[in-house]
């Protein structure tokens, strides 16, 4: 038999055993969080994700705002690492070790190598011809093709990194707001597409898609980014009490938004945008596994994450067969207008002769030009391979292909540590694999990751990926101590 015994602010129950127990409104109180300074490394994160959706909207290498974005990167990338203590170094083990070998292979691709060396990699026939025209059959040359388009592809990486480092020395109450903040920067640029559906010109890059991309020079990058929106703002509405917020008028705002992303989604015109919001708001059920009993998800959890994929691909294909029926979508049922699927024919064929140490990091424009038909010859160039994992092994090789098979392996257990952790923080980490995820399957049909803004986002997004193998344990040792 219990009794109960009200309060002003709150009630409180008393069990059998004695024991009193607060309502969960009371708790809810009593765990959030009181607002904090932010910290100084948050601050320079911030700086920098917002100069990244203001000039890093493009995966072109001669966007005037790379000159001020690539310079402070590399600075904040040096600082980033030196202020990281050795706990974090531990805890961020394996993404911090993936992103050093990535790193190391676009290294790799810059050193100048003896003659007899590179002279004997796959596809360097044509580089042998020239220089044997030219007259100097002597000379050192780097495993990539193109070495500016190497040196570029270097570059372009040090923007995930300084975000990455950044985003490690950042406590809970710093990373909601962060969240906070790219949910914000993702808003911005769909107000921007906004002002560009209505006819106003707001043109960011010389070349852009014809249909709104907002702070991006790509319609499928705005969809991918609008498409995680969806996530980040129901965590932010799950979340918000226990940063002291006030949890309903969130949880009413963020609702209201997460409809109003809806058209802005089908204005981009973007058939990988319908697919991937659909896999984002499906993955919001991810989000909120902690409502299933914890007993179960330990048992079933092999099950549950074979249905996520399952139903993943299933989605694929029905969302696939759908556009291609349905006249009614207008441009998103037109292929014969996307050349893409020719130029993936034509890539899987020539690839091998590139194979196994690839053609080379950024050096896809070179070497396409090299192999591309007269058919496919239009007023364009193909500056990209429009599906990312098919460019990495052409430029990459087996090695390129092994860090891939690496990744998608930790993806998979870190999705299955996931759904089977408790706590406040293992939202972020689904938050982040969901993220992943969403730019993994974008990557199929486009390039996004090669943008400082979704290099960044992704960065970000790993690191909240990792955070809950520390802070579940950290939660369940004070949750002991209750």
């Amino acid at each position: 038999m219990a009794f109960t015994f009200a309060r002003k602010n709150g009630r409180t129950k008393l069990g059998q055993d004695g024991k009193r127990y607060r309502s969960k409104s009371e708790s809810r109180r009593k765990t959030a969080q009181k607002p904090q300074r932010r910290s100084r490394s948050f601050w320079i994160l911030l700086g920098l994700l917002a100069l990244a959706f203001l000039v890093g909207g493009s995966s072109r290498p001669e966007i005037p705002g790379l000159i001020l974005l690539r310079p402070l990167a590399v600075l904040i990338a040096f600082y980033a690492i030196a202020i990281t203590p050795i706990e974090r170094w531990r805890a961020y083990l394996w993404p911090v070790v993936l992103m050093a070998l990535i790193t190391g292979m676009a290294i790799a691709h810059l050193v100048p190598l003896p003659p007899t060396v590179w002279q004997s990699l796959a596809g360097r026939e044509i580089i042998l011809d020239i220089e044997a025209l030219a007259g100097q059959s002597e000379v050192w040359m780097p495993l990539a093709m193109a070495p500016g388009a190497a040196w570029n592809a270097f570059y372009a990486l040090f923007v995930p990194i300084a975000a990455f480092f950044l985003a490690m020395q950042l406590d809970d109450q710093d990373h909601f707001w962060l969240l906070v903040t790219l949910t914000g920067l993702g808003l911005l640029s769909g107000m921007v597409g906004v002002i560009q559906a209505a006819g106003i010109d707001v043109k960011l890059y010389a070349i852009m898609s014809d249909t709104p991309p907002g702070l991006f020079a790509n319609r499928n990058h705005q969809a991918a980014m609008l498409a995680m929106l969806f996530p980040m703002l129901a965590l932010i509405a799950s979340s918000a009490e226990r940063f002291g917020l006030n949890g309903g008028f969130v949880r009413i705002l963020a609702g209201a938004l997460a409809v109003a992303v809806v058209p802005l989604v089908l204005v981009t015109g973007s058939r990988m945008g319908l697919l991937v919001s659909a896999v984002a708001t499906l993955g919001i059920l991810f989000l909120r596994l902690e409502l299933l009993p914890e007993r179960w998800v330990r048992r079933h959890g092999k099950l549950l994450i074979a249905g996520a994929v399952a139903a993943v691909l299933a989605m694929i294909a029905v969302i696939g067969f759908a556009m291609s029926r349905n006249v009614a979508v207008d441009r998103l049922s037109l292929v014969n207008e996307d050349l893409r699927y020719s130029v993936w024919r034509e890539v899987w064929a020539f690839l091998p002769e590139y194979l196994p140490w690839g053609a080379g990091n950024g050096s896809y424009v070179e070497i396409y030009q090299l192999h591309e038909p007269a058919e496919l010859l239009i007023s364009s160039y193909s500056n990209h391979a429009h599906n990312d994992w098919l460019e990495v092994v052409l430029t990459m090789g087996i090695p390129g292909l092994c860090l891939l098979l690496v990744a998608v392996m930790a993806f998979l257990i870190a999705a299955w540590r996931s759904a089977r952790a408790r706590g406040p923080q293992a939202k972020f980490n689904r938050l982040g694999l969901l993220m992943v995820l969403v730019l993994a399957i974008a990557s199929l049909v486009d390039y996004p990751l090669r943008t400082p803004i979704m290099a960044a986002v992704f960065a970000v997004a790993t690191v909240w990926s990792c955070r809950p193998n520390q802070a579940i344990r950290e939660f369940k040792g004070k949750e002991a101590n209750v």
